[in-house]
């Protein structure tokens, strides 16, 4: 279907996350009762996706079926969950795969539920809600850090609301393919971790810094680790310390290999670990920090959460688009005009199309709220400049499927169908967006006119459409229009058929 969450009906009891990290794949399942989220069970494995991304961005074979077969244990725990109650979601490995579609679909066969490739800010804002929930905000700034296997996230909010996000192309993963595959460690390869580290951060630097924090947290296994090793090792009393990491960096280095058996270390983080620590020490070197509280909770919790408001018709995604929209000027009378007839045109046709009516209408209303958010730039072939904002800008809460769907509607609302760009293997999709032409079409008068009663009959590829004879003659314009829009129809292979109600 449209990748959207299937929210609607009655409210779950029990809810679940996955998160497809490049290091490890984590699945979380709570018990969501009077308001509040109850933790039940957590499982964690370290498949290292990222290990087994090439240089041409294809997954290896051996660490796919390590991740395949890792899901299927997941998917036995989830067969009888609704798709409501449980979001899965992959993050940088994921987002570097070449072509993940058949990815995708084997990990939703052996999951029973479809995956989502969320962005580096996507990832950001749910790790910050998720450590939110973790450590009550205070009244200033907090800045928080999480370092996974292929991307770093830094995070400055207030609140429970993050105001900045980063998402960094450095992880625990990826510094040790590129600098210690072998598992030497020397002075000169730390030295060369650190500088590419440094590139990386230098551009985000200043935006930060010249906003200010009062608190600074960490989250996810290379932080907590780190917290974890320090205190056992006796030089902190539980936080990371740039001291602390220096240590920890200086034992490899004497040690000369990254077998080093670190008081407090899980041994199955053993591999990636000081990876992971110089890119927490370059951060701590470049934005100056002195010590850093580890959280519990990260991207796992912040997706319970993210879905309990998308439950309890919280939906950020819905912020998201309003936002978007009055950035760019939308005429919003105008929109909720089109959002409505598009709505009307959804009821009619659903049986016919099979149609689920709820997804449809959601996602339609969201494309009628941005689909002239291009016309700040241009007026003409403002559809295209639509297109390339929604599918490039920071749309909290959707996937990239989402806003890949949204952009694909905003480009098709006008003019010829843009078959060649248009994803006209997902029919869903083409349906939608004829609808969406349709209501653009009844609601392009400038000024404001009262449509007549529609009825509108699909089936299959033949759609009929009933409108009052003397309505009509009154508009020719509209008429016309939709007489046009017959002939770019008949292009895509669709009979659309006007008749006197």
């Amino acid at each position: 279907m449209f990748n959207l969450s299937r929210l609607f009906g009655a409210r779950a009891s029990h809810i679940a996350a996955i998160d497809l990290g490049s290091n490890s794949f984590h699945m979380i399942i709570a018990r969501w009762e009077n308001e509040q989220v109850t933790l039940l069970d957590k499982l964690r494995e370290p498949v290292r996706m990222g290990w087994g991304l090439t240089e041409d961005g294809r997954l290896d074979d051996d660490v796919r079926d390590r991740a395949l077969a890792c899901l299927e244990r997941f998917g036995e725990r989830l067969r009888d969950y609704p798709s409501r109650s449980v979001r899965i979601v992959g993050t940088k490995t994921l987002r570097s795969i070449h072509d993940s579609s058949e990815f995708l679909r084997e990990a939703q066969n052996r999951l029973g539920h479809p995956v989502e490739i969320i962005s580096g800010e996507e990832e950001a804002r749910l790790v910050y809600l998720g450590v939110a929930h973790c450590i009550a905000p205070g009244e200033g700034r907090r800045i928080v850090v999480d370092i996974g296997g292929g991307s770093t996230e830094i995070i400055l909010g207030q609140g429970m609301l993050p105001e900045l996000k980063e998402s960094l192309s450095m992880g625990c993963v990826a510094l040790t393919k590129r600098f210690f595959l072998d598992g030497k460690v020397t002075d000169k390869l730390v030295k060369k971790a650190r500088v590419a580290c440094q590139q990386e951060v230098a551009p985000v630097v200043e935006a930060f810094t010249e906003r200010g924090w009062e608190e600074v947290l960490g989250a996810s296994g290379t932080i907590k680790a780190a917290a974890k090793v320090c205190e056992q090792n006796g030089w902190t009393g539980g936080d990371v310390t740039a001291e602390g990491l220096e240590k920890i960096i200086k034992a490899y280095r004497d040690h000369g290999k990254l077998d080093l058996n670190l008081k407090g270390l899980p041994s199955d983080r053993e591999p990636v670990f000081l990876g992971g620590v110089i890119v927490l020490a370059t951060l701590f070197e470049s934005l100056g920090l002195k010590s850093m509280q580890a959280a519990d909770w990260a991207l796992r919790e912040g997706l319970l959460y993210d879905l309990k408001g998308r439950l309890e018709n919280r939906d950020i995604r819905q912020e998201s688009v309003d936002a978007l929209a009055k950035r760019f000027h939308v005429n919003v009378s105008k929109a909720q005009a089109v959002e409505a007839t598009a709505r009307h045109l959804v009821d009619s046709v659903a049986e016919g199309w099979n149609l689920e009516p709820n997804e449809a209408s959601k996602l339609l209303g969201w494309a009628a709220r941005l689909y002239t958010v291009g016309l700040d730039i241009s007026h003409t072939d403002y559809h295209k400049h639509s297109a390339y904002i929604i599918d490039n800008v920071d749309l909290a809460g959707c996937s990239k499927a989402e806003q890949s769907q949204l952009a694909a509607l905003a480009l098709a609302h006008r003019k010829r169908f843009p078959a060649k760009k248009f994803p006209m293997d997902n029919t869903d999709l083409v349906h939608l967006a004829i609808l969406l032409r349709l209501a653009v079409i009844f609601n392009r008068a400038q000024k404001k006119t009262e449509l007549p009663p529609l009825s509108l009959k699909a089936d299959d590829k033949a759609l009929t459409l009933a409108i009052p004879g003397n309505w009509l003659d009154a508009n020719p314009l509209t008429q016309a229009d939709l007489e046009g829009e017959a002939g770019y129809l008949k292009d895509i292979g669709y009979e659309l058929t006007l008749t006197a109600a």
